[in-house]
């Protein structure tokens, strides 16, 4: 067990340590650099889709053969015409 005095000289020889090993990490690899341009090209990003809410009801609400196969649902336009 630890008294409060040990306990923050530890964590600061700690800090130090952690500075003086990233110091000799970058002075040997250099500073963190940004992507290549065949790294930046190589990365799939998921761009924005149609959703999945359409597809769910033309899978499972829509063909209902269970019940009476094909539903037909009438939309708030077909009630005013």
């Amino acid at each position: 067990m630890m008294t409060m005095k040990e306990a923050c000289e530890y964590v600061t020889n700690k800090k130090k340590a952690n500075a003086i090993h990233r110091n000799n990490v970058v002075a040997i690899n250099g500073s963190c650099s940004g992507l290549t341009e065949k790294q930046y090209k190589s990365i799939k990003t998921k761009v924005k889709g149609a959703g999945s809410k359409g597809r769910k009801h033309s899978h499972t609400k829509l063909w209902d053969y269970n019940n009476s196969g094909v539903k037909i649902y009438k939309t708030s336009t077909d009630l005013f015409r």
